[in-house]
């Protein structure tokens, strides 16, 4: 489906307000829409879908990369960079450093767009997906790491993964196994990997290990924020599930219920209050991270038969969706005509590298290069902020199942997507649009009569 991308071989970014004077939420109360209300989004979207795959998925083996030329070059690293760690052993900057984090949110969207499409371009989009995010979960020997992205030789990989990683990818892949995408073979297998790698984290105290182990860990989900309360409820809600093992949904019961933080709150307490949006000024929290909490809430308010547990969810989607909407207003800020500068050859990062020797130094190094970056590609910094900022969080609304704000915003959402010029972007973050698009209308079949 896609063409081969050119090896030329040569961070983050920015970011809780309220949302002004939307309608309250009425808990339980949904609204019929007509199909026209998702009609302004599927052409965007589905333009966004196809530039995707002209420049952004790896024909070797499927996975997304972060940036690329607007022709589809790319400079991937060598095994001997991975070897070395440069330019840091996180792999920021470089174009293989989101494989799963991307790869996991576009296969959860590309299964609910196959589950509108039903057609045969829609099954084998979300199957090419999924095959790439095993991939990375098996070219490891360590139990509980999921490679950041494959360079050159298809194989090697950066030591460090970390929880942002590890959770979209985990998230992608219930999605597939939930669908009936997958022969029951590739379910089970994909089922085993899932079981293999959480089984891991969990007796890693659910710290997300480095490969090889000795380089340490990256990340955790036991923060007492509702960022990791929701994943963390969401891990053991899905492993009873996949596992039916009694012990998962008991110690999901707990979890839920255990107090913590400097002013203790129940881990239900924190998924009630919503994430901790700043607003747009401050740039300070980040709606691409946090998004997948987001979606980590609304398959527990999905899942949850507990009426007043489901009704804490519920808050909770509804508080996050009111804080993204003023960072919709960002893409004002996008011009078709800007001309800032992208170099797709992240190698002159390695004159400021040093040696590594455990992931603490590898970020390190890695966060005194991100200026360094911005300043060498300001049209990075400048995507960031105008298109990738306010399309996650037009997706955190249309997660929310609040149809009020998703009515109060409708229009401005549909703005939102006809607004970018999809293949004059280098960064591939624009394949949230096809999550924000079928999320929606998926959402607005199951409340029609």
């Amino acid at each position: 489906m896609n063409p081969p991308i050119r090896d030329v071989s040569c961070r983050r970014g920015f970011l809780r307000t309220s949302a002004g004077a939307l309608p309250a939420l009425l808990c339980g109360q949904t609204m019929a829409f007509p199909p026209e209300r998702t009609s302004l989004t599927r052409g965007p979207a589905e333009a966004a879908h196809a530039e995707i795959w002209r420049r952004f998925v790896t024909a070797d083996h499927g996975t997304l990369l972060h940036y690329a030329g607007l022709n589809g070059e790319v400079v991937l690293p060598t095994p001997e960079d991975c070897r070395a760690a440069r330019p840091n052993g996180m792999s920021w900057s470089t174009p293989i450093e989101d494989g799963p984090f991307f790869g996991g949110l576009y296969l959860a969207a590309l299964c609910q767009r196959w589950q509108v499409l039903k057609t045969p371009e829609a099954a084998k989009s979300a199957r090419r997906i999924a095959e790439g995010l095993v991939k990375l979960a098996k070219v490891s020997e360590t139990p509980g790491f999921v490679a950041r992205g494959l360079a050159s030789d298809g194989r090697s990989h950066y030591p460090a993964s970390s929880e942002d990683q590890f959770f979209p990818w985990l998230y992608g892949l219930w999605h597939f196994v939930t669908s009936n995408l997958p022969t029951e073979t590739e379910r089970l297998e994909v089922q085993a990997l899932i079981k293999k790698h959480v089984r891991a984290v969990e007796e890693h105290q659910w710290r997300v290990p480095c490969d090889p182990p000795a380089f340490g860990f990256r990340g955790d989900f036991l923060r007492p924020k509702a960022t990791d309360a929701s994943r963390l409820l969401f891990i053991h809600r899905i492993m009873h599930t996949l596992t039916g093992q009694e012990r998962w949904r008991l110690r999901y019961r707990e979890l839920a219920q255990e107090k913590v933080g400097k002013v203790p709150r129940s881990r239900l307490e924190w998924c009630a209050a919503g994430l901790a949006l700043d607003p747009p000024e401050v740039r300070e929290s980040f709606l691409w991270t946090s998004s997948m909490s987001q979606a980590a809430l609304r398959t527990l308010w999905k899942t949850e038969e507990d009426p007043q547990w489901k009704k804490a969810y519920a808050e909770g989607l509804s508080a996050t969706a009111r804080a993204a909407v003023p960072h919709l207003a960002r893409r004002n800020h996008y011009r078709r005509d800007d001309r800032s500068p992208f170099d797709i050859d992240w190698r002159f990062l390695n004159q400021h590298w040093i040696t590594q020797g455990n992931c603490d130094a590898a970020i390190q190094l890695a966060r005194t290069q991100l200026p360094k970056w911005a300043e060498h590609n300001p049209r990075s910094q400048w995507e960031d902020d105008c298109m990738r900022e306010p399309l996650f969080a037009a997706w955190m609304i249309s997660l929310s199942a609040d149809s009020d704000v998703m009515e109060a915003t409708r229009s401005r959402v549909a703005e939102l997507l006809s607004t970018y010029e999809w293949h004059g972007l280098y960064t591939s973050l624009f394949f949230i649009a096809v999550a924000v698009h079928y999320q929606t209308e998926l959402h607005h079949l199951e409340i029609t009569p």
